[in-house]
């Protein structure tokens, strides 16, 4: 699994390639540890993708606009 830090989370990259098509898809985990305690929550999409790379790419372009507030209805740990 891949990971990168932004903004003092990490997001966690858990594409899956689907049996019945082959096609990658869009999940993720965001973390965030307040030195007390780290919170985890997951976060995916019904969009898929041809490759892998292209699928990681989208992941964490996913989980920075979480962070960032950009997508409606979720929000980072």
């Amino acid at each position: 699994m891949e990971r990168v830090q932004y903004e003092g989370y990490e997001i966690e990259v858990r594409t899956g390639q689907l049996q019945d098509d082959g096609r990658w898809t869009l999940d993720i985990n965001i973390w965030r540890d307040s030195g007390s305690e780290t919170v985890v929550t997951p976060f995916s999409s019904s969009t898929t993708f041809a490759t892998r790379d292209e699928a990681v790419q989208h992941c964490i372009n996913f989980g920075r606009q979480i962070i960032d507030g950009k997508i409606p209805g979720c929000t980072a740990p």
